[in-house]
């Protein structure tokens, strides 16, 4: 089996939460990198944030906002693993894993991804995520 660089697995969640990004992100990638903490700022002030949580429970606090994290994990991840979370400005959730590996591992990942996220919208796409506008065109496109 040919060994494909780059798939990228998208599911869609019905709404936000940092409960789910970090059961996600610890299951995934349970040795991750953090993120900078001047990874993005707040929309609506100059302060920063002290911890990665602080700066996922600010974008799924706040409403209509669109904002994209990554995480890597470069020991222990033979799949090559990177884990993101899109939350769209129409408060939804799009989750996404990109490996290394055959479409019949990426089906898998897919499959798994869309279990424990109860959603049976998703795409695997290679080297570039899908394309849409928020949650409820990904929805549209991808059902």
């Amino acid at each position: 089996m040919e060994l494909i660089k780059d798939i990228v697995c998208q599911v869609y969640f019905d709404g936000k939460s940092t409960e789910k990004i970090f059961e996600l992100l610890h299951l995934y990638l349970p040795i991750y990198e953090s993120l900078n903490l001047d990874y993005t700022s707040r929309i609506d002030s100059e302060e920063g944030f002290t911890n990665n949580k602080e700066m996922i429970d600010y974008f799924v606090n706040k409403d209509h906002v669109d904002q994209t994290f990554y995480w890597n994990q470069y020991v222990n991840n033979p799949d090559k693993i990177s884990f993101g979370v899109n939350i769209t400005d129409d408060n939804k959730t799009v989750f996404s894993l990109t490996i290394d590996g055959t479409i019949t591992l990426a089906e898998i990942y897919l499959n798994d991804l869309k279990e424990r996220l109860n959603s049976d919208i998703g795409v695997i796409t290679f080297i570039n995520p899908a394309e849409y506008e928020n949650g409820l065109d990904f929805k549209m496109k991808y059902q």
